[in-house]
């Protein structure tokens, strides 16, 4: 039977693709995943917009420091996940955009049409939800997972 050999640089390429590989799987220890469970969807229809704030000011109408996950309503939950979340309070809004126009619709009197949440649960059907009322601590390499029931 054949026997392969490597060069000793070939076998230290090699060792260092291996120990690269494995360093970029482990999570970085000072971040951690917050996951949001969403539901009961009315419909199928659509997706569901997930959006994490950092700052206060603003929310939850802002777009300014948050990141935005889309998730494609396919049962009458869904979850949007955010990795490597540093240390910190944050907040999330969700919208079930059903005819997927990337926008809230409302009505002539301004009440939204498609579902709604926060984190914490606290939605009104004549208010947005404060940054008080739905903020949250995420602490490093403890994973965050939340259920924000829908307003409809």
């Amino acid at each position: 039977m054949p026997s392969l050999t490597f060069s000793s640089g070939l076998r230290l390429a090699f060792a260092g693709i291996l120990v690269s590989g494995v360093a970029q799987a482990e999570p970085t220890p000072n971040t951690s995943t917050v996951a949001a469970t969403v539901g009961p969807m009315r419909t199928t229809h659509g997706s569901l917009a997930c959006r994490l704030h950092t700052p206060g000011d603003g929310f939850p109408r802002t777009t300014t420091g948050t990141t935005t996950r889309r998730v494609k309503a396919t049962s009458d939950a869904a979850r949007c996940v955010f990795e490597k979340v540093p240390p910190g309070t944050y907040a999330i809004v969700v919208h079930h955009d059903e005819n997927d126009n990337r926008k809230m619709d409302k009505n002539l009197l301004g009440i939204p049409l498609e579902g709604y949440g926060a984190s914490n649960n606290h939605t009104y059907a004549l208010s947005a939800p404060s940054w008080d009322e739905s903020k949250f601590v995420v602490e490093a390499g403890k994973p965050r997972a939340l259920a924000i029931a829908l307003r409809y």
